[in-house]
């Protein structure tokens, strides 16, 4: 399988997701959307933007983890692969255009490529007792969630033409509703599209999301949480529990 190319990978508009911890944690390890701004390879280094949270200035000198998915073929699931690098100086007033400045963030040039395999974040699947919908804009009825975590979604997409047409990379909104209690629409990222054998005729397609803030975030954290514990309740015998259909 061919591997991607560390200098066509450092490129102005390549989007990165900074992994920050070294360890995993039983939920969620500290990950961070960004992209880059400009690459000086004279200077072994290249810059990106500010992250949410913010890297803070403490953090200077401080090892981190950039990670991005890659096909090698578009019909090819993805492969996560990283580099090391090292947090060499936060810029307050970065020249990004014309009349626009910007925070930003100036990181060590790498120099190799490896993948990286990592839970980025615990999944479960919806139960009845919290049900959550999803719908897209133009489709009247909720799309089957497969699983859901902090970090994106799973669901069954069949017979939706717009999806259907949609390939790794693309993006598209999403409206979840959580049990009536709580409203989000977010940006969502293609990551691949699949079909299993034991289910005959039906496709798959797994989305990542998008810039969450951090009260999202820490919402869908707290949502995953409370059906685990729900789940467990029940692996306890202490209540039923009914899983929405697929």
């Amino acid at each position: 399988m061919a591997k991607p190319d560390l200098s066509r990978i450092i490129q102005p508009a390549q989007h990165l997701d900074l992994l920050f911890a070294a360890y995993e944690e039983e939920y969620r390890v500290d990950i961070r959307d960004t992209v880059i701004y400009d690459v000086y390879p004279r200077a072994k280094s290249f810059i990106i933007a500010q992250t949410q949270p913010p890297v803070l200035k403490s953090m200077v000198g401080e090892a981190i983890e950039p990670t991005f998915l890659w096909h090698s073929t578009p019909e090819d699931d993805p492969s996560r692969y990283a580099f090391h690098t090292t947090i060499q100086k936060l810029i307050t007033n970065y020249a990004l255009s014309q009349g626009q400045r910007v925070q930003a963030i100036r990181l060590a040039y790498p120099k190799y490529l490896y993948e990286r395999n990592i839970r980025f974040s615990y999944r479960v699947r919806p139960i009845k007792q919290y049900p959550i919908a999803l719908t897209i804009e133009g489709q009247k009825e909720p799309l089957p969630i497969i699983e859901i975590s902090e970090g994106g979604i799973c669901i069954s997409y069949s017979h939706v033409p717009y999806l259907s047409g949609l390939k790794p990379g693309d993006l598209f909104k999403v409206t979840l509703d959580f049990n009536g209690e709580n409203e989000m629409t977010q940006q969502v990222e293609v990551v691949r599209k699949f079909q299993k054998p034991e289910f005959h005729g039906m496709d798959f397609m797994g989305v990542r999301f998008f810039e969450l803030s951090m009260g999202e975030r820490a919402f869908l954290v707290a949502t995953i949480k409370k059906i685990e514990r729900m789940i467990l309740r029940k692996r306890a015998g202490l209540e039923p529990i009914k899983r929405e259909p697929a």
